[in-house]
């Protein structure tokens, strides 16, 4: 597995050495991604997270709630990713069962990455418990900086709302 060194940087696993990330080698597999590819698209259901290894994508969400229409193509850009930091997404559906996707991922430039099968895992995890405990809890960590950014965005939001209706 060629790409596991590239993990060793990854959040994901962090506090993990090559060996223990190697754990999850039957769990892991590198995919290709061109330019302008969709790697996850928001409210489809995943089964599996991705890790940037080589490349950069951009997370986009819809501005709108006005149901299922595929045509609605009002998205709006939140964050471009690089490898850098060899960043990983669609971690909620390692957690949860027919979890939709809640953003949309596009490949900026041609990537690399490493694709994470939520059956594979939950193996090794109840294989590896000692293992499976340190990915939890970095999984736990992303979700948890999460939430607190999206109260602040709320918190925001709320407010710039209730400064209009004063006017």
């Amino acid at each position: 597995m060629p790409y596991i060194p590239h993990l060793l940087n990854c959040p994901l696993f962090k506090g993990l050495n090559e060996d223990e990330i190697s754990v999850f080698r039957s769990a892991t597999r590198q995919v290709s991604y061109k330019q302008g590819e969709s790697i996850m698209v928001e409210g489809k259901t995943g089964n599996n997270l991705v890790i940037l290894i080589e490349g950069e994508v951009t997370i986009s969400k819809k501005l709108t709630l006005l149901g299922e229409d595929e045509n609605d193509t009002k998205d709006k850009t939140f964050i471009t990713l690089t490898e850098e930091s060899k960043p990983f997404f669609g971690e909620m559906a390692m957690l949860m069962d027919d979890s939709v996707r809640t953003a949309t991922v596009m490949a900026s430039t041609d990537c690399e990455m490493v694709i994470m099968e939520k059956e594979p895992f939950q193996k090794e995890c109840l294989e590896h418990p000692g293992i499976a405990v340190k990915v939890m809890e970095n999984i736990a960590r992303k979700l948890a900086t999460n939430l607190e950014r999206e109260s602040k965005n709320v918190l925001k939001l709320t407010t710039a709302f209730s400064l209009v209706l004063e006017e």
